[in-house]
């Protein structure tokens, strides 16, 4: 008696399936694979948009696998699988049951190729070629049915079916294929290596690859095994006698710097936090907090500590940075100044060397500098400037003494002999009016200057001003009118004085002295 071909009986009975459901069956040998079918779906046309711009056809591709047995899911090759898998295709496994010597059959599944049998079956491909089986098509495994859909024994329901699993547009659900047939299995270690680092002080070399910024140490016998499912292949594996390790390493947390001078400076920056892992017992790495210009790198094990500030002035930056920098500047000008690093709720307090840094010349300009970076801040506007440092840099040169008149005392004013100037000997103080342009803002103040002394010439008086105190200031759009606030300041600071006769305003509000920024604003 001749055998049944269960197989061809299942494949003709999934071909009498595909004409009712509205569907053109192609049917291609696949070497090693057996029999695939590439369904094509008659598609549905619209009148409202012309043919030319609607989809076309939509395609699956099928295996159909039968058995006789019942209650036991037939057997399919691994590599019939890593094929529905690979194609750019929805896919699927249709399954049909079959009773002993019965035509048809009593039971469908269709079995969709998803992203849990897309891992599945690539994790078991590779645990094949790791144990050295590189012949997937003589393995064969049941067809997970599991995740099954059921579908009637005469056909109907498959074209719901194969719908349902793809959920919407095919050109959807083949990228997401795509994707996850590309990066499953990469979740834990999917890069492994090891190295031999030399000498003593091995350890203290690997810490300083975790603070941040590129940074290369040389290493021997650098094996690399990318690993997929956490299985490692010999054909998968890098060896280098001597190489080269190169590592940017991510911050940790973000942390708080605070630099002062007994003097009364202060500013406090927010900064990335480097930590190396414990990688030796009783050595610990050194700590590193950093931000785009300034860094700061504490060792506890050598008893060393080291702050770099990069001004070069080659760079764009912020406004408010460019300010940062300068403030940062004129702390290290001071000579006794601290640091404060606040972290996780830690508070550590350190004294800096005495040395000086070069940037004296910033001392006048950076309470100035602030004091216009906080009113911008405050103003209803938006400002976005960004300044070029060198230009930046020249520009405070160009007009320190001006920026001095904010903060710093001492400051000497010169004005020629006039009718009625006895009314200096009466005043307590000098307004001076200030101005200065950022992009399209300017910031307006009226500065109050105490007189410590006048000097009378021939013809001229000079005052001799204290320490400066801003009665006032304001930000609006480039050019506009303030007199009315310079009156409004006038008489706050004469009723601050108790003061009733007129005051001693210098200059006219139309000859002030208005300096522009070198900034441009952002888009």
């Amino acid at each position: 008696m001749a055998r049944r071909d269960i197989g061809a009986i299942g494949e003709n009975d999934f071909l009498s399936w595909c004409e009712p459901e509205g569907f053109r069956a192609q049917k291609s040998h696949v070497d090693r694979l057996g029999w695939d079918f590439l369904l094509e779906s008659e598609p549905l046309r619209t009148r409202d948009r012309p043919l030319d711009a609607q989809n076309d056809l939509p395609k699956f591709l099928i295996q159909v696998k039968s058995t006789e047995t019942s209650g036991k899911a037939p057997r399919i090759k691994l590599s019939a699988l890593k094929h529905l898998v690979d194609a750019d295709l929805p896919a699927a496994v249709v399954t049909l049951f079959y009773a002993k010597g019965a035509r048809l059959p009593t039971r469908g599944l269709l079995v969709p190729v998803d992203d849990a049998l897309v891992t599945d079956t690539l994790r078991r491909v590779r645990r094949e070629e790791a144990r050295g089986n590189h012949s997937i098509h003589r393995t064969t495994i049941p067809v997970p049915l599991d995740r099954a859909i059921e579908i009637s024994p005469t056909g109907e329901g498959l074209a719901r079916a194969l719908n349902t699993m793809i959920g919407g547009a095919v050109s959807t659900y083949i990228a997401a294929k795509i994707s996850h047939r590309q990066t499953c299995g990469f979740e834990d270690k999917a890069l492994v290596g090891t190295f031999f680092v030399p000498g003593e002080r091995a350890a203290k070399k690997l810490s300083h690859l975790f603070l941040g910024g590129p940074r290369e140490l040389r290493v021997f016998d650098l094996t690399i095994e990318r690993r997929r499912f956490g299985i490692a292949l010999e054909n998968d594996r890098d060896h280098f006698r001597r190489a080269v390790l190169e590592v940017d390493a991510p911050p940790l947390l973000t942390s708080t710097i605070e630099l002062a001078t007994i003097e009364g400076e202060w500013i406090s920056l927010q900064m990335d936090g480097f930590f190396p892992p414990p990688l030796q017992r009783d050595v610990s790495g050194p700590l590193r907090f950093a931000n785009r210009y300034l860094e700061f790198v504490l060792d506890f094990d050598d008893e060393n500590a080291g702050l770099s500030f990069d001004y070069n002035g080659d760079r764009i930056v912020p406004f408010e940075e460019a300010v940062d920098m300068v403030e940062v500047g004129s702390i290290l000008a001071r000579q006794e100044k601290t640091l404060t690093i606040r972290f996780k709720g830690t508070r550590l307090d350190l004294a800096m060397s005495p040395e000086v840094g070069p940037f004296g010349h910033w001392l006048h300009a950076a309470p100035t500098l602030r004091r216009i970076v906080s009113a911008l801040s405050r103003s209803n506007r938006h400002y976005a400037y960004q300044v070029e440092l060198r230009s930046f840099y020249e520009w405070i040169e160009a007009h320190n003494e001006y920026l001095a008149l904010l903060s710093t005392p001492g400051v000497h004013m010169t004005f020629p002999r006039w009718s009625d100037d006895a009314i200096v000997e009466h005043q307590d103080a000098i307004l001076t009016p200030f101005s200065l342009v950022v992009g399209d803002a300017e910031y307006t103040a009226l500065i109050e200057i105490p007189i410590a002394s006048v000097k009378r010439a021939e013809d001229a008086i000079t005052v001799v001003g204290g320490q400066p105190n801003v009665v006032a200031d304001v930000v609006r759009r480039a050019g506009a009118d303030t007199n009315d606030f310079i009156e409004s300041a006038i008489e706050r600071s004469k009723r601050q004085r108790k003061k009733f006769e007129p005051a001693l305003v210098a200059g006219g509000f139309e000859n002030w002295r208005t300096v522009m920024l070198p900034v441009s604003q952002v888009a």
